[in-house]
């Protein structure tokens, strides 16, 4: 009975020997094969039922909160802001060109002042739409509509909301996003978008800035009609003055000569002329007679020949005076005339210049006083019916497509770095 129970003692010793070493010969044949098949010690440690359990629950862990802060909230967000607290927002839209009424002045006068009329318009677009985007635009809003009431009512969401105590760049930074404007290059053509958040205030605001866009670029263009009109005005002082200078200088010319009018005294001395030489055709027509009948030496005759010389000389002294030679002694009714032809002439001039400077003078008058540049608008504006912003669909899916990037992103770096800790 006890060689029995020693047999058996020794089988069952020599069987527990047997399948240990069984198995530690299998558990290092397979550590070995895991070794080359997978180096990753979490692959490891699970295939051989030993993972590290803490830290692949710290990772799990990481990945859901990712997924709740960089995705599941801020979508919920958006579609709570979108759907139930983002403020309606209306648009109004119009285009314009810029027209100018104002005539080209005569270029002769003000060859270095005068701007082409396709040169001004490019010009004035260009000033409308910087004044657009200027303080000075704010400023005037603020005068003409209630800004703070149109933007910054409680009633408006707070992210659209404008703050009361901005700054005056804050503010023209929020006006900024209220408004949209672009240009045709080619055909000139302005189109220009306003916001606000309600259909009657964006159709009072588009009307507002319409007007003072319009007024900016007349107070701009009066102001060089204003220069334009001081010039006319020297102008016209000067051509005066000079027109007074050469009629005083014609009255003295009248004084010196006692010639009121070559004209008439050049009449005068042709009636007196051709009288003269009548008259001394009728004496030599007696002398003739006379000599015939009494004889050449009688005393009538001699008188008769003393007669004809002294209206010969006389007929002589006209002709010299009219056109005779000059001697100096005050010119003969030729040369005068010529002195009176020319200052007559400068007067003629001197009267043109000055009929020209008074009527640019009251075109200038006229035309700065008048309004020069208008916005042609040709679609006018008028009262939305629907609102364009939110656009609750669009925005939910690109907020969607947004959150969806940012959570793969911090999720795919996260398992990039449990992978790289393996």
């Amino acid at each position: 009975m006890a060689d029995d129970s020693q047999q058996l003692t020794e089988t069952g010793g020599r069987s527990l020997t047997v399948r240990s070493q069984k198995m530690a010969a299998a558990l290092s044949s397979y550590a070995r094969a895991l070794t080359f098949e997978n180096r990753s010690r979490r692959n490891l440690y699970r295939l051989a039922g030993l993972a590290p359990r803490v830290r692949d629950k710290i990772f799990a862990k990481l990945l859901i909160i990712a997924f709740i802060f960089c995705f599941a909230l801020p979508f919920s967000a958006c579609v709570l802001y979108y759907t139930v607290i983002a403020s309606e927002v209306y648009s109004s839209e119009v285009r314009f060109v810029v027209r100018s009424s104002a005539p080209m002045l005569s270029r002769d006068r003000y060859s270095t002042e005068t701007v082409e009329p396709k040169a001004k318009i490019v010009q004035d677009t260009a000033i409308v739409l910087n004044y657009l985007d200027s303080p000075a635009m704010v400023r005037e809003l603020k005068k003409t509509i209630d800004f703070d009431h149109m933007f910054g009512r409680s009633e408006i969401d707070y992210f659209s909301r404008y703050s009361t105590d901005s700054s005056a760049e804050q503010t023209r930074k929020y006006w900024e996003n209220m408004f949209s404007s672009w240009v045709n290059p080619k055909s000139g053509i302005v189109e220009l978008e306003v916001n606000a958040f309600s259909p009657e205030e964006v159709y009072e605001l588009m009307l507002r800035v319409l007007d003072l866009a319009e007024a900016r670029i007349n107070k701009l263009n009066s102001g060089m009609w204003d220069s334009l009109l001081i010039s006319s005005r020297q102008d016209v002082e000067t051509a005066t003055d000079r027109l007074a200078d050469l009629r005083e200088k014609f009255r003295l010319l009248q004084n010196e000569t006692g010639i009121y009018d070559v004209t008439l005294a050049a009449d005068s001395i042709i009636d007196v002329l051709t009288k003269l030489e009548s008259g001394t055709a009728e004496v030599k027509s007696q002398r003739e007679a006379l000599v015939q009948s009494i004889g050449p030496e009688t005393p009538q005759v001699k008188q008769l020949d003393r007669e004809i010389a002294a209206r010969e000389e006389q007929a002589a002294k006209l002709k010299a005076q009219a056109a005779g030679p000059d001697n100096g002694s005050g010119g003969n009714l030729a040369s005068t005339s010529q002195v009176f032809d020319q200052i007559s002439t400068e007067i003629t001039i001197a009267e043109d210049r000055l009929e020209s400077a008074i009527k640019e003078l009251e075109k200038v008058k006229l035309v700065s006083s008048l309004q020069l540049v208008f916005l042609d608008v040709f679609t006018e504006p008028t009262e939305p019916d629907t609102s364009k912003y939110p656009n609750v669909a669009f925005s939910l899916f690109v907020s969607l497509l947004i959150f969806l990037s940012l959570w793969g992103a911090i999720a795919g770096t996260i398992i990039y770095i449990r992978q790289k800790m393996d």
